[in-house]
């Protein structure tokens, strides 16, 4: 199979990059960033998804759309940037894509689009109210996505990833924030009470979910890929300083403009995955075990 990945270098989209590669299909990856692989099936395009992009795609039999702005804090202080990658930026592709003749694409969507749960849990038709300016761009471009399937008949699978972690993960994330300070004894702050819940879905739970959905998912369908076993952040902090053996301190912040504003926080997000398990698909790696996989990388990263 000829596969074709935006964002290709990315946190989740690496490790896909070199599952397929495994798997003996030829994979080109247009980012910015070049990849730290090298293989004789892929190939690289350096290019934005803002470029002209139909000539690139051409002769994909599938296309994986990961290009994007990340972070809730990040794109919030890029609000017209975000909107242009991430929505104008999607939609480029996906008219790449019509306009090249290749009928199958996965969007790569967020939990983000819906914003403070109206029920838990979250199903994929539940309301959306994306609260960040990330969250906004992804269900924008999530529209866009079915009506270019209506339109076309171009097959557009969206995927909606659920607090995935892992390896590799920037920096601004809240698992590696929290695992950088345990080991360096400093404190690990929650705010709030720290009550807020999250379903922390490891990376390779993730592709197999992304592959999942490929093989046997239909045609314009939405599907959750998240781990349906909830944390409390202050249950995640409590985790980390365990496995650390860490001496740091976990204090409570309060909400405010130095902090985080309570009106921007989401209380819970646990995911429906009824639709993924109809699949076959189901999440392998809890909390705890796939934070030791992060120790054990690092350990032979250093």
């Amino acid at each position: 199979m000829k596969v074709f990945i935006t964002g290709g270098s990315g946190f989740i989209g690496l490790p896909l990059v070199k599952r397929l590669l495994e798997q003996g299909h030829e994979v080109k990856v247009l980012d910015l960033q070049k990849l730290d692989v090298e293989h004789e099936n892929l190939e690289f395009i350096n290019k934005s998804i803002l470029d002209k992009l139909s000539e690139d795609v051409k002769g994909s039999d599938i296309v994986y759309h990961f290009a994007a702005i990340l972070g809730v804090d990040n794109s919030d202080n890029k609000p017209l940037e975000t909107m242009k990658i991430n929505l104008e930026g999607s939609v480029n592709v996906f008219k790449s894509v019509i306009e090249a003749g290749v009928k199958h694409v996965i969007y790569v969507s967020s939990s983000e689009v819906y914003g403070e749960p109206r029920e838990l849990p979250i199903k994929e038709d539940s309301v959306k109210g994306p609260v960040s300016t990330y969250g906004v761009s992804k269900l924008a471009a999530e529209i866009y996505a079915k009506a270019y399937t209506r339109e076309f008949g171009t097959d557009i699978r969206i995927v909606r990833f659920f607090n995935v972690y892992g390896p590799r993960q920037s920096n601004n994330f809240v698992i590696p924030i929290f695992i950088n300070k345990a080991l360096d004894n400093k404190p690990l702050e929650v705010f709030g009470n720290g009550s807020q819940t999250r379903c922390f879905t490891y990376v390779e739970d993730a592709v197999n979910g992304i592959l999942t959905v490929v093989g046997k998912g239909k045609s314009g369908e939405v599907y959750n890929i998240g781990n349906n076993k909830p944390t409390t952040v202050l249950e995640l902090a409590q985790i980390i300083k365990e496995l650390t053996g860490s001496n740091s301190e976990i204090i409570k912040a309060g909400f405010g403009k130095e902090t985080r504003l309570k009106e921007r926080e989401i209380e819970y997000r646990i995911p429906d995955i009824s639709k993924m398990k109809v699949l076959g698909w189901k999440p392998k790696t809890m909390v705890k075990e796939g934070i030791k996989k992060i120790f054990e990388f690092k350990k032979k990263k250093d």
